[in-house]
């Protein structure tokens, strides 16, 4: 599937916000995952969003998000309006961030348990695990290790795929087992995506590589504002790599293949 969006200009100001709230969930023994949670008023779904980078995005007792400008973190109102109830994660209290190899260890799987777990206590509705960039690799692991308490889809966003120099900053997608994930599983890369790290091409073959998946497709996404953000401009932060001026575009992309998903099973 390709959608090809007109050129748009991003006006960081103009982004109204959700109404979130900050709950801090217990997960590992003595370690807690503050979220910004945000709920939908008629909920399809709910999910959990994991943001690339660090991990650390900064969520506030109140649930405001210090990082609210990059395009999971700051994308709850994003996804409420699209019937996607969302539990925006940051990194436990056991650690400053998710960098190393935490992304894919069994540890950061549990914390997204836990997560889980408080948005099934919440509604009986599915939920999906969505992440962008470093994040990708949250979800993937979370549907590799998690089974039964793992969630019911999984979107992957503007995947890294190489490491180059910086294998403890960089955390690959492949990292996860992906040939062994069953669930249904949506790929979004935009196709001009200009970091390094997250390159279209090696795209389109992970997706044909997962077999046992119920149901995987690639959205490739076209157009938007490549220009700088705030004060500086880098691509693993910015422009094409987190869908600038096209953030609502992309996440109603999302939210309509995950209610097409739900409709169907």
């Amino acid at each position: 599937m390709r959608l090809l969006f007109g050129l748009m200009f991003f006006v960081f100001a103009a982004f109204a916000h959700a109404q979130i709230v900050g709950k801090d969930i217990p997960s590992r023994p003595g370690v807690t995952v503050r979220i910004a949670y945000a709920k939908a008023e008629n909920p399809v779904a709910s999910a959990v969003l994991f943001q690339g980078g660090p991990g650390k995005i900064g969520v506030f007792p109140n649930g405001s998000i210090k990082a609210d400008w990059l395009f999971l973190s700051g994308g709850a109102k994003r996804f409420t309006d699209n019937n996607i109830t969302v539990a925006i994660i940051d990194a436990p209290t056991d650690r400053q961030d998710l960098n190393g190899k935490f992304r894919s260890s069994q540890e950061h799987a549990e914390d997204a348990a836990a997560v889980i777990a408080f948005l099934r206590s919440e509604s009986k509705l599915p939920v999906w695990a969505i992440g962008t960039s470093n994040g990708s690799l949250s979800a993937a692991n979370a549907a590799e290790r998690l089974e039964s308490r793992g969630p019911d889809g999984i979107v992957l966003t503007a995947s890294a795929t190489n490491a180059a120099e910086y294998p403890d900053l960089v955390h690959i997608v492949t990292d996860a087992k992906l040939l062994e994930i069953s669930l249904p599983t949506l790929w979004v890369h935009h196709k001009g995506d200009e970091c390094k790290h997250t390159p279209y091409d090696a795209i389109p073959p992970l997706v044909a590589s997962m077999k046992k998946s119920s149901r995987v497709e690639l959205i490739t996404v076209e157009g938007g504002n490549n220009s700088k953000l705030q004060t500086f401009y880098r691509p693993c932060n910015s422009g094409y790599h987190q869908f600038q001026g096209i953030e609502s575009d992309v996440i109603k992309s999302i939210a309509d293949w995950i209610k097409k998903v739900e409709a169907g099973r």
